[in-house]
Order: structure tokens, then C-alpha cells, then sequence
């Protein structure tokens, strides 16, 4: 067999780290052609070729692998991402950054690279290091070793792998492939009874040496604001209110607001916080900006969108009061009278109706649609086409100042398993045969099982998709699709440090000695219920 031993997973995921597979890039689509050539080299693909297949569009890509089990419908899915980010990080080593050998090699020589506690880390463990080590083809390897051991009949099941690009940016690898699992779920006549994941344990803070695995995966979303201020000349600042003026207010509410947080056992969400604030003038003048954004990363667990929806537009009235309040008792200060302003706070889906009473239903999805096709051909991302709908569609809102609240993309649904029975063995399982790993309920990182099976509910969908501007136009989820995968999730995975900077690395005596015997044994369980 290939990919057994120690040394066997090692040099594979040498190779697979080779393969600079950075989102976005030519070799993430190359990425799993690559990949399909190392799976053609077990003999049960080259006798059954219609089991592995290569999904590719113009911007993402995704490989399936069927291990087929006779006489069973039981199936797990394993999914895993094959995309890394950049290597900017890595300075002068960049060109070494996917050569395991070479960047392990400068580690070995400098050790003066490393913190002194990674150092000591390092001595008394064996790792290897280089971009994608960790985060996270050596999860990959693992799977495609028990693929391997399911394809000469070790394993009492079906094995569908499924690997993915464009996890690290915006899931689209996933997204797509969400189809294709249902697809094979319907036409096969599937029975799903587990996802697999194998993202690496993630450290809790820098001096973490414990294991962790997880029952879910926290969820994000990303509260977005529109200020469309008064303008006026500087000269004349009480005749207008600035629109960076209701942004920072708007910030200085959310900022690090503990109002959305969230405890779990132990675990517990960071306060949410700023990834966007600016005015959207163009170029210098003495106008003051007519239009300012706010863009908020939120994580959550167990809240429901729409709670969270409602107490954002709580907050950004209160901050409108706030604004108020300053404007006017600057004014008395100065001795001016101010102007009667008020500050509404719609919805994104509330100013679609608005313009299309205004202009008609027919001209406002037209208007969306062009919208849409003109930012993306200028080049912004899904954020920024986002932001140029709401902009425009303001333009036809005569009074103002007034703040449109809406999501920004990516939306992850937050996915939790741990009260599901199956889980609940597999977790007590691992804990008995190895009491160094720890439980949690929530991924922390973001992963692809956030729609690897059904999680937020109709009303919410509802909710999502009438005030994401760009839902449809350039961002979509198949909430459909999802929905008819009920399966639960569970995420175990190697054991490394550093994702995401240049010192990433991979401890390689638990992730290919110990872990591919522990996953064996976890589906075989799974199986035989």
C-alpha cells in the first residue's frame, strides 16, 4: 500500500505541499488534476475511473473520490480544502515556502527563527515545516490514506471524498460542491450518516499544547451599515451632518460590543469588530463626504440570524440618537441653530421596496443586475459590490441623512453536532483512548462544514438572502441543496502550530502514527451502528 506508514503520508504531503495551490491562483485549479493522478495509482480507481471525477469551473475547482462498499448504503463524506494562502509572509524564504525539506532545513540551521517556547517544541517532537503543511493538506493525506485502506475492503463502508478550493477566501470550492454530494446522494441512493473533517487542531493561545477535536464549527456573518450623511460645504458644517460622522458612531457602538457575545461551556466568542470604515469620496474637496461605511465581522454559536439582525438596527438607532444629540449640542455650543434632522435606519430589504415603488419592479431588478455586472467588471470584490448596490439604490432616496443596514458576504451558518447521539460516542470514544484530547463544540477557525449539512432555518434564510444586495447577483448559497443533508459533523484533525504564518508547521508523530489509526477506528464504529 501507499500511504501507510509515517514515511509513506510524509512524502505525499511533501509532494501536495510542492503544489503552490495559493487561492486564487493557476495552481489551486490545477490543484486536484494533480491530486486525481495520485488516486489513479490505486488499483480500485483504475478499475472503477467512474468513481473519480474532477469538477471544475472558471473560478473554482473540487475533486470526488467513491470508495464503494458492496451491500451497504452507509456512506461518510470526508471533506477537506487543498487551497493555501500566500506566502507573502515568508519574506526571503518565500521561494522556499512549499519545499518541506527546505524550509525545514532553515529551521533547523536558525533556530533562532522560532519563539523559545516553539523552539523547545520543536526539539522534543518531530515537524516539518512549510505553507499548507498544517492548514491543511496533511488533513487531506490522512483522509486519502483511509481511502486508501476503504479501496482494498479494510473499511464496512462507503467513503466519499470530497476536496475543495477557496476555503481560505470565500468557500466557493464548497458551495459548488454541495450539488454534486446531493446529486450523489439522490442518483447512488446514499444513506449519509456522518461529514469528516480533518482541519488541524487549533491552538486556544500562543503556549496551547493541548489536541483538540470538534463537534461544529462557530459561524460568522457581517453586519454592514450605509451612512448617507447631508453634505455641505466645510465652511458650513451645521447646514449638513457629515457621513463619517454616523460611521464612527456607528463604530463606537459595535466596536468590541460584547452585546453579541456568546458563551458555550467554555467556549466563548470574541467581541465583534471593525474590518471596514471609510467615506466613499472619490477625490479632495471641501464638500464634506455625502457617504461612509461600516463593515463588521461577527462570529456566533448558537444565535439565530435574525436576533442578531434585530439588535443590530437596535444599535445603529442608538447611535443615531447618539449623532443627534452630539449634532444639536454642538450647535448650541457654537451658538447655531441646527436643522431638525432625523436619522431613519432601513433594512437593505427595505430600500429595495422603496426604489421599487419609486422606479417599478421590473426596473429595480434590472437596475440591481447592472449594478452588479458593472462592479464586477471593474474588478471589486464581493464586498465592495455589495456596497456600490446600496450606493446606487441611495441615490434614490431623496431625504436624508439615513443608514441602510445589510450583509456583506460571506455568510458561514454556524453547525453544531454535539447533542447528536452518534457524535456523543465518537467524542467519548476518542476521549477514552486518548485522554491528551479535548472536546469543543466549535471550530474556531471557519470551515466548509458550516454547509456541509441543513442548520438555519427557513425564516432565517428568508431573512439572509432579502437583505444580502448581492444574493443572487454574484453570491449565492444553495440553502436547498443543504437542506436535504441532515448528517452530523465531527472534525478531527493533525496536529501542528503556526497556520497562516511562516513558521507553520506540522508535528508529524501524532498526525500520520496516531491519528490515521484513531480515524480507522472512528468509522469503523460509525459503520457498525
Amino acid at each position: 500500500m501507499l500511504w501507510q506508514t509515517k514515511d509513506q503520508m510524509t512524502e505525499l504531503l511533501t509532494r501536495l505541499v510542492s503544489i503552490p495551490s495559493i487561492t486564487g491562483s493557476d495552481a489551486e485549479l490545477l490543484f486536484p488534476e494533480m491530486l486525481a493522478l495520485e488516486l489513479k495509482s490505486l488499483p480500485y480507481f483504475q478499475q472503477n475511473s467512474h468513481h473519480l471525477h474532477v469538477h471544475k469551473s472558471t473560478d473554482t475547482a473540487f475533486l470526488t473520490a467513491f470508495v464503494e462498499k458492496p451491500g451497504t448504503r452507509k456512506t461518510i463524506v470526508m471533506i477537506s480544502h487543498f487551497d493555501v494562502v500566500g506566502t507573502e509572509d515568508y519574506g526571503q524564504l518565500k521561494e522556499d515556502a512549499f519545499s518541506t525539506e527546505r524550509m525545514t532545513r532553515h529551521f533547523h540551521e536558525d533556530p533562532s527563527m522560532l519563539t523559545e517556547f516553539a523552539c523547545s517544541e520543536f526539539e522534543s517532537g518531530e515537524w516539518i515545516f512549510g505553507r499548507g503543511t498544517m492548514d491543511m493538506k496533511a488533513g487531506l493525506v490522512v483522509q486519502m490514506s483511509l481511502l486508501e485502506k476503504a479501496s482494498y475492503g479494510e473499511i464496512d463502508g462507503n467513503l466519499l471524498l470530497v476536496t475543495v478550493s477557496d476555503e481560505e477566501v470565500g468557500s466557493k470550492g464548497m458551495l459548488a460542491a454541495v450539488e454534486e454530494v446531493v446529486r450523489l446522494q439522490e442518483e447512488c441512493g446514499l444513506d449519509y450518516v456522518l461529514c469528516l473533517n480533518s482541519e488541524p487542531s487549533f491552538r486556544e493561545h500562543p503556549l496551547d499544547t493541548t489536541k483538540y477535536f470538534y463537534t461544529g464549527t462557530i459561524g460568522k456573518i457581517m453586519p454592514t451599515f450605509y451612512c448617507a450623511g447631508q453634505e455641505t460645504h466645510v465652511g458650513e458644517p451645521f447646514a449638513g451632518l457629515n457621513a463619517s460622522l454616523l460611521a464612527a458612531a456607528i463604530t463606537m457602538e459595535f466596536e468590541l460590543s460584547t452585546d453579541f457575545a456568546e458563551q458555550v461551556g467554555s467556549e466563548a466568542t470574541p467581541p465583534l469588530t471593525n474590518l471596514m470604515l471609510r467615506d466613499l469620496k472619490e477625490s479632495y474637496n471641501v464638500q464634506t463626504p455625502t457617504s461612509a461605511v461600516a463593515m463588521f465581522n461577527l462570529l456566533y454559536m448558537e444565535q439565530e440570524p435574525e436576533a442578531i439582525a434585530r439588535r443590530a438596527v437596535e444599535k445603529a438607532r442608538k447611535a443615531a440618537r447618539r449623532v443627534l444629540d452630539h449634532y444639536h449640542g454642538k450647535a448650541e455650543s457654537a451658538a447655531v441653530q441646527g436643522l431638525p434632522f432625523t436619522i431613519p435606519v432601513y433594512t437593505w430589504a427595505e430600500l429595495f421596496l422603496k426604489v421599487e415603488e419609486s422606479i417599478g419592479s421590473s426596473q429595480a431588478q434590472d437596475l440591481l443586475r447592472s449594478i452588479s455586472e458593472m462592479s464586477l467588471h471593474a474588478g471589486e470584490d464581493e464586498r465592495g459590490q455589495s456596497l456600490r448596490i446600496v450606493q446606487e439604490f441611495s441615490m434614490y432616496i431623496e431625504e436624508k441623512p439615513f443608514i441602510v443596514f445589510y450583509f456583506s458576504p460571506p455568510f458561514y451558518p454556524a453547525v453544531s453536532s454535539r447533542s447528536n447521539q452518534l457524535v456523543r460516542e465518537l467524542a467519548d470514544f476518542v476521549i477514552r483512548k486518548h485522554p491528551e484530547l479535548q472536546e469543543r463544540a466549535f471550530f474556531p477557525g471557519l470551515c466548509d462544514l458550516s454547509y456541509a449539512t441543513s442548520s438555519v432555518s427557513r425564516k432565517d434564510i428568508e431573512l439572509l438572502t432579502g437583505n444580502t444586495p448581492l444574493y443572487k447577483n454574484g453570491y449565492s448559497i444553495p440553502f436547498e441543496s443543504i437542506n436535504k443533508l441532515t448528517m452530523p459533523v465531527f472534525n478531527i484533525g493533525p496536529y501542528g502550530a503556526d497556520a497562516h504564518q511562516k513558521t507553520e508547521r506540522l508535528e508529524l508523530n501524532f498526525s500520520f502514527d496516531t491519528l490515521p489509526g484513531l480515524l480507522k477506528k472512528l468509522v469503523q464504529h460509525v459503520f457498525h451502528q
